[in-house]
């Protein structure tokens, strides 16, 4: 049959397993603790690693902008000339040289006539009166000519100047597709890296919100087994103080049990004495 125990054996059982259950909680939390931080480390070094992908795809979509941005102006340079070329090109042009050449021609044939063949003054006055004109009208139509040509060297010159414009323009395009692709790229690291701190952050708070959890236990527990102490310094200093009494008791019938004693040998010494005394005085008899 297995030995009863007290209740103050009872009370520090009860008290060390609270702290041995304490103990066991704390250690726990610190694993939780120690999981947390990893987190929180592991996050802190994505968060830096996200910061870095967001600055590349934000720089990356600032020059994409001003490629476009220069591309959109050239292109619309290249538009305007266009206009410009077909207002050129609607001018009425006509084939002014042979105009020209004809002019020319009749003029010289009027100089010669009035060479060769002999005229009357009016005749001849009216002959170079109409040779004047047609020079002066020759004139007239070498510079309108000369406009011409003035204008369709530059319609010459704006179609180089819009091809070039088109080129340089379909570079900066390039360079914008270039770089759309380049901060798209970037923008999806800068996600998945996002998702991963995200997921960081849910399994930290995860993490901390069971260490709270635990530590709570641990006071709870730590505060039962401090109750638990308390009882069983109570319960010792009740027993402390029952052997006490016990001890004083038992001291007081020590102290009882030895002056009895001391008593009944005084008075079985007298008795002797006063035995001895009659027995030399012969007044008892020994049989």
């Amino acid at each position: 049959m297995p030995k009863k125990i007290s209740e103050l054996q009872s009370a520090e059982l009860k008290f060390r397993a609270s702290l041995n259950k304490r103990d066991e909680i704390n250690q726990q939390a610190v694993v939780l603790r120690s999981e947390r931080d990893s987190l929180n480390d592991q996050k802190k070094g994505l968060q830096d690693q996200l910061r870095d992908a967001r600055d590349k795809r934000d720089a990356l979509v600032a020059e994409m902008r001003a490629h476009k941005q220069r591309r959109d102006d050239l292109q619309k340079k290249a538009k305007e000339l266009i206009e410009f070329k077909k207002k050129l090109k609607g001018m009425p042009m006509g084939d002014l040289k042979g105009e020209v050449h004809a002019l020319q021609a009749e003029a010289r044939m009027m100089e010669l006539r009035q060479q060769t063949v002999p005229l009357t003054i009016p005749k001849e006055r009216e002959l170079l009166e109409s040779l004047k004109k047609k020079v002066a009208e020759v004139e007239r139509l070498k510079k309108v000519l000369a406009e011409q040509e003035k204008i369709a060297k530059e319609v010459k010159n704006i179609d180089h100047s819009i091809d070039e414009l088109f080129k340089r323009a379909d570079k900066e395009h390039d360079e914008v597709v270039r770089l759309s692709e380049e901060q798209h790229k970037a923008h999806e690291e800068a996600s998945a890296f996002a998702k991963e701190v995200s997921a960081l952050v849910a399994a930290a708070n995860k993490k901390h919100d069971e260490f709270l959890k635990l530590r709570e236990q641990a006071d709870a527990v730590h505060q039962k087994a401090m109750e638990m102490r308390e009882k069983v310094i109570e319960m010792k200093g009740a027993k402390r103080a029952e052997r006490m009494e016990e001890r004083r008791a038992l001291r007081d019938i020590n102290v009882a049990t030895r002056k009895a004693l001391d008593s009944k040998e005084v008075r079985d010494k007298a008795a002797d004495e006063a035995l001895q005394m009659l027995l030399k005085k012969g007044k008892v008899e020994i049989r």
